[in-house]
């Protein structure tokens, strides 16, 4: 039962031959070690990079279809670049996909990579986007950004190499050898680390994200040198391509619980300010969710799975601010997908 359980859980996450694909072909690496299927490689520079042999991956690492190089005329494109968050399959960037898409006319690529820093989604635009000359780049900011590696996997794409994570994939016994090789053990327990790093130490500290080693760094300065670097580098790309940029920051669920919080507010809200200010300095459009995330608490509606990732209700309520954003800036048109060229 539990083997039919799980080919079941492959098979809805994988497809069919998907599923099949990775029992026989990578049945050397533990499926689950991984925590992504076995579609991710080894990359010296990058750490890791979508592998373009499994299906729906193309030659860019992107999951996207066939990228036309170069951009045929008259075509207006978009890409995301980010994390896991913006990396759901019907996420908000398929939403904003399904509204503005037009073949020929728009074209909105979701360049996103689960567990990608800012570092990284800078160094894969250089090395495979560029080429692709967007006309906009959305630039997604989640608060675990800020290192240059939050993963890496070593050559055989065995194992992740933070410590932190390195610990929790430790091989220690005969349970961690078979939940090592279970994607439906290893989804529970993914979703049981989450909710305990989310919720643990709450006794000791008010601020959560203080014990949390991926989003603590958001509120040190030393941290933001390297972003202001990266924002810096970036834009000079885009530069050279007269291309635009526009940032959107996805807030830390927690953060929410100081939304009417008079004392700790300021605080709890810091590297928000720390961004919109490196967003005046260098004249970046910056959309932060965090004012239209607290009115929608407010209203008792709940937009996380898990503290960090969206839920359908997050989704939705994204792809319409965003929408707003892109049209009150002029980076699209209220009617269809076409770029506005007097912005331009």
């Amino acid at each position: 039962m539990f083997a039919l359980a799980e080919l079941a859980h492959r098979i809805y996450r994988d497809g069919f031959v998907g599923a099949f694909t990775n029992l026989v072909r990578y049945s050397s690496v533990p499926y689950s070690n991984l925590g992504t299927g076995n579609w991710v490689i080894y990359d010296e520079e990058l750490g890791y990079r979508l592998n373009p042999d499994q299906p729906g991956i193309d030659s860019l690492s992107l999951r996207h279809g066939s990228v036309a190089i170069p951009k045929p005329p008259g075509l207006h494109r978009i890409i995301v670049l980010g994390d896991s968050i913006p990396w759901d399959r019907d996420g908000f960037v398929k939403l904003m996909s399904d509204r503005r898409d037009v073949p020929g006319v728009h074209e909105t690529i979701n360049a996103s990579v689960p567990g990608y820093t800012t570092y990284q989604e800078l160094t894969f635009f250089k090395r495979y986007l560029l080429q692709t000359d967007p006309d906009l780049v959305i630039w997604s900011y989640c608060l675990n950004d800020n290192h240059k590696f939050l993963h890496r996997f070593d050559e055989k794409g065995a194992m992740l190499a933070t410590p932190e994570a390195i610990d929790s994939m430790a091989i220690h016994n005969y349970w961690d050898v078979v939940v090592s090789h279970s994607y439906l053990l290893s989804s529970l327990w993914f979703r049981i680390m989450a909710y305990r790093e989310q919720h643990k130490n709450q006794d000791e500290s008010k601020f959560v994200w203080e014990h949390n080693t991926d989003f603590n760094v958001a509120w040190k300065e030393i941290y933001w040198t390297s972003y202001e670097e990266h924002l810096k580098e970036m834009l000079r790309l885009l530069g050279e391509k007269n291309a635009k940029l526009a940032l959107v920051v996805f807030p830390y669920e927690p953060l929410l619980d100081f939304r009417h919080d008079n004392v700790n507010y300021e605080y709890a809200v810091k590297p928000q300010r720390i961004l919109v200010a490196l967003c005046k300095k260098y004249e970046v459009r910056c959309l932060g969710l965090y004012p239209v995330f607290s009115a929608a608490y407010d209203q008792g509606e709940k937009l996380y799975r898990d503290g960090i990732h969206l839920n359908d209700a997050g989704h939705q309520l994204t792809v319409t601010t965003l929408d707003d954003f892109l049209v009150a800036n002029r980076f699209l048109s209220p009617s269809s997908g076409s770029y506005d060229s007097a912005y331009r």
